[in-house]
């Protein structure tokens, strides 16, 4: 095979192989085919180069979350203590924590650690696209050193390359997650990162094409004649939309939208994209790595959901005075705390065909030969599907409807965060009811053998809902004398009792309890997170595990008042001798 683009169908070239030759018949002067056959400038060898140099670059990045999941598995309680092990991790959850964010542009920032990561990749594709030379080959009428401009070969290796990583962390159950113990809403940042990338080397794939042709004096006649510009043009359409849809200001103004063209965009993409590549030296090895890699993944979630969980799920929707809607379903399945389902209406006509992601706000049964307790959801009714539930909840009055349960995913170490001594939970906005299942796994534990080290608990809502806070309270309170009554205490019902503070950062209601610390209901306003926070990790040397659920705005201040802690802690000062912080975003 030549560096000549067929004019025929490629899809239908025979003999059909899964690789093209490497041969190469070089008719140039000796001096003229050792320089077109350097190790950064060689089409036959431009896959082993591009492609699989940005294999082992995303594979390394890979490995070193895989390696921190390890260590972080296997770490002795011992080894923990030592100083110069406390201040390792403090650097590395400070880096972990910290964000940033553009006020005028309403944009919070990933993790620093992320942003750098980031970085790393962007060096890594500019000094791989613009660090070779040439970019052009000094072609001329009458001298030909190929018709694929380096520049292009490269950067269109890398983005075959990208792939097969773009597809594998897009499925809600993957190799990386498993590999790395990052969930995979946490991973969708690195989705849509590798998506741009594979975007951008896919512009400098296509623009040398169209500079050479034009120069030569044949676009035209390619467009007509070569079947590999127009399904170029026709994989580049769909990748378009891809991406400029997934920016976060116009994915959330169009989420439905977007939500049911993303799986056809997608599949037109791929299709074009392998029509494109032919079967060009080792593309194909890609295409097939892709689907080995999500294909399985895509059947485990079908099966787990139309099979483990069946379609008998019943949810009853129930509006509460407060405007929540609340959704009970009964499942046989189980769940953790702080983790989601997929969850797909069945009698939503276009909405039926999309599921969307809903957080747990109970637990199952202790008891497991008692009657299963219902999956409850606690939804915010905003517009879309949520407002179509809440018309639906009203008009049926209670009558069940099916749906169909996907997960569940993510989820909170439980078992870690009640490992500190003191615990704060921080909910906002629609993240409230997430953190009941929370609250309720730390107080099952309490009353159980599970081996626990915390001594107490503080919960904060903050909420400009001024029916949320008495709801939440209440639904703390029942929390509270459950566990009381569990673990035998005659004060069940004594303790949990509405109180004033007078606290400068807000007006709170609290509710107590002697046995696990206090709860604070801020219904006017958002207390000071980070003096709260900063409060709580100077206060002696215990430690400190911190839990938040809430908007973008919310878990920004918290994580940078948790990287501030890990600061203090890099400096020696006085304070908490460990600081750790889950959060999750809710809009």
């Amino acid at each position: 095979m030549n560096m000549d683009m067929s004019s025929g169908l490629p899809w239908l070239d025979h003999p059909i192989t899964l690789h093209s030759s490497r041969k190469d018949t070089c008719k140039l002067t000796p001096a003229q085919c050792a320089y077109r056959s350097g190790y950064w400038r060689y089409w036959y060898q431009a896959d082993h180069v591009y492609a699989l140099g940005t294999i082992y670059f995303v594979c390394a990045a890979i490995g070193i979350f895989a390696i921190g999941h390890i260590i972080d598995r296997l770490l002795s309680t011992s080894l923990s203590k030592r100083p110069v092990w406390r201040k390792t991790v403090a650097l590395l959850r400070y880096g972990s924590y910290k964000a940033f964010r553009i006020a005028s542009l309403s944009w919070w920032s990933p993790s620093l650690g992320i942003i750098l990561l980031g970085l790393i990749g962007v060096v890594f594709f500019s000094v791989m696209t613009l660090g070779p030379k040439p970019y052009y080959w000094p072609n001329t009428k009458k001298l030909s050193y190929g018709n694929s401009p380096p520049i292009a070969t490269r950067t269109g290796w890398m983005a075959v390359a990208l792939l097969p990583f773009s597809l594998a962390i897009a499925s809600k159950v993957n190799l990386v997650t498993i590999i790395t113990g990052v969930s995979h809403e946490k991973l969708q940042v690195f989705h849509r990162w590798i998506s741009w990338a594979m975007f951008v080397l896919a512009l400098i794939h296509t623009f040398p094409f169209v500079v050479f042709h034009i120069w030569k004096g044949d676009m035209t006649a390619q467009y007509k004649i070569s079947v590999v510009y127009w399904t170029g043009v026709a994989a580049l359409i769909p990748q378009t939309w891809l991406t400029f849809m997934s920016i976060g200001p116009i994915r959330n103004r169009f989420y439905e939208l977007f939500k049911v063209t993303h799986y056809l965009a997608s599949l037109l993409f791929i299709l074009f994209f392998f029509f494109h590549c032919d079967f060009r030296l080792t593309s194909w090895d890609y295409f097939i790595a892709t689907g080995a890699l999500y294909i399985p993944c895509l059947l485990y979630s079908a099966f787990r959901t139309y099979f483990v969980g069946g379609c008998a799920n019943l949810a009853t929707l129930t509006m509460l005075p407060n405007g929540t809607l609340r959704v009970d379903i009964d499942t046989k399945m189980k769940w953790g705390p702080g983790q989601h389902f997929f969850v797909r209406f069945l009698t939503l006509h276009l909405h039926a065909l999309t599921s969307h992601p809903f957080s747990a706000c109970s637990l199952p049964s202790s008891d497991t030969k008692g009657r299963p307790e219902p999956l409850v959801l606690y939804i915010q009714p905003n517009s879309g599907l949520t407002a179509r539930l809440a018309c639906l909840a009203q008009k049926q009055l209670s009558k069940p409807i099916r749906v169909f349960l996907d997960g569940p995913y993510g989820g909170l170490n439980v078992s870690k965060l009640s490992s500190y001594d003191k615990i704060l939970i921080i909910a906002g906005g629609s993240g409230a009811g997430s953190t009941l299942s929370v609250i309720e796994d730390l107080l099952r534990r309490k009353s159980s053998s599970s081996p626990t080290h915390f001594q107490s608990i503080r919960v904060i809502l903050a909420t400009r809902d001024s029916e949320i806070p008495s709801w939440y309270t209440g639904s703390v309170q029942q929390l509270l004398s459950s566990h009381l009554k569990s673990s035998g205490s005659d004060k069940a019902a004594g303790k949990q009792e509405i109180l004033d503070s007078t606290e400068k950062i807000a007006s709170p209601d609290t509710v107590e309890s002697d046995s696990i610390g206090e709860v604070s209901v801020y219904s006017t306003g958002r207390p000071d997170l980070s003096a709260l926070i900063r409060s709580l990790t100077t206060e002696d040397s215990r430690s400190v595990g911190i839990s938040a659920c809430g908007p973008e705005s919310m878990t920004f201040d918290v994580r940078n008042a948790a990287a501030a802690a890990e600061s203090r802690i890099l400096e020696g000062k006085e304070g908490s001798r460990d600081v750790y912080l889950h959060t999750e975003v809710f809009s």
